[in-house]
């Protein structure tokens, strides 16, 4: 064991000394020569334009049409036989058809309800009507009876006398107002026809003689109209026993007899 460690001192150690001494011999025996190299100064900004309008250019470039995604042109649908074609024209003109049927129909249905609805209307107006007719006879009936009663009541003797037309035509006379500077005033009869309620107010009255070319006989006529509807002269003193002989009666009014 002594004699293999004393082999391995003796080699490292003998290595040691070639590694120290070894290089400054390797140095003192090789011969060192120097070579001048020659260099060329260039302006770096004109090289780095220069690649860059080169990179540019090739970026610019436009692209070919190879590149560019084509898609597939679509394939002809393939034209159907002529039988075909004929049975889709039949087929439409059989769905035309049955939808002309169907709103035929129901336009029919439609009629028929409205004229159904159109005759139960008429029904209840002329069922409606029938009773109001009724009913207003019912109403009318009583009195009916009541004029028939005051007609009967009322006897041939008690008419109205020529007296008593004439105190009724006399209530009009202070109302009415004779035209002045008429002449002939007994061509200026007014025929006036007049119908009274049962208290004795004139309800209605119309001139029955008209002579549109005689002026003064029109501003007669229309002064006994409004001596008529005056309102003090309007409501008459009239017997209500004899209401069936002068509720519709014609008064003559005659200037001559006003003026006296």
């Amino acid at each position: 064991m002594t004699i293999g460690l004393l082999k391995s001192l003796f080699l490292h150690f003998g290595i040691l000394l070639i590694f120290f001494y070894g290089a400054e011999i390797f140095k003192k025996n090789k011969r060192f020569e120097i070579y001048e190299i020659p260099l060329d100064v260039v302006d770096i900004s004109d090289k780095t334009v220069n690649k860059v309008e080169e990179k540019k250019q090739t970026s610019k470039k436009t692209p070919k049409k190879s590149d560019f995604f084509t898609p597939p042109k679509p394939k002809s649908k393939p034209t159907p036989p002529e039988f075909a074609i004929k049975e889709k024209k039949k087929d439409n003109k059989q769905k035309v058809k049955e939808k002309k049927i169907k709103e035929e129909k129901v336009s029919k249905k439609d009629e028929k309800k409205r004229m159904e609805s159109i005759l139960k209307s008429i029904e209840k107006i002329k069922t409606q009507t029938k009773n109001n007719v009724e009913e207003d006879k019912k109403e009318d009936e009583p009195k009916k009876e009541e004029e028939l009663e005051e007609r009967k009541n009322v006897s041939l003797g008690e008419k109205l006398t020529i007296s008593e037309k004439d105190a009724i035509r006399r209530q009009f006379y202070k109302c009415w107002i004779v035209p002045a500077g008429a002449k002939n005033l007994k061509d200026l009869i007014v025929s006036v026809k007049i119908k009274l309620d049962k208290d004795g107010n004139v309800i209605f009255s119309k001139l029955i003689n008209k002579k549109s070319n005689d002026s003064f006989f029109r501003t007669a006529s229309e002064s006994a109209l409004r001596a008529i509807n005056h309102p003090e002269c309007k409501k008459l003193k009239v017997p209500k026993k004899k209401y069936e002989t002068w509720k519709e009666i014609i008064l003559d009014f005659d200037p001559s007899k006003s003026l006296n």
